[in-house]
């Protein structure tokens, strides 16, 4: 028996979500059409959906919905220029819970090729312990 040599190494599926369930922030991996294609443990925890509720779903969903309308367009300018950087520097951003209740984050934005293509890792960090605490 002869193991054809694989153009492209897949990375151990259990390895590699454990590696993303083992990341302090929560990670939310999206496709070049916005759809979410991973959901770690902690980004389960912050919005109240289980990875299988969220998975194939626009990212939009975990957006209030008075951003989404101009989400898909900053998508599409980030997706011609991808590069490593906070999102909406200088600009106040809010995420959804599935209950409905918005909440502050920060988020980092980083292209990632996978072998399905261009992805883009999105890590959010819950603020809002920060955001009541200040002023």
């Amino acid at each position: 028996m002869s193991n054809p040599t694989p153009t492209h190494l897949e990375p151990d599926r259990f390895a590699y979500s454990a590696l993303l369930d083992a990341m302090p922030d929560a990670v939310v991996m999206v496709d070049h059409d916005g759809h979410i294609v991973e959901f770690n443990a902690r980004a389960q925890g912050m919005f109240g959906y289980t990875r299988e509720e969220v998975l194939g779903e626009s990212v939009e969903v975990l957006i209030p919905e008075r951003f989404r309308d101009g989400h898909a367009g900053q998508r599409d300018r980030y997706a011609k220029a991808p590069f490593v950087r906070p999102m909406g520097a200088g600009v106040e951003l809010f995420a959804l819970r599935k209950t409905g209740i918005q909440f502050p984050v920060e988020i980092n934005l980083a292209p990632f090729q996978s072998p399905r293509g261009p992805l883009v890792v999105t890590v959010i960090r819950d603020v809002s312990d920060r955001k009541s605490h200040s002023g």
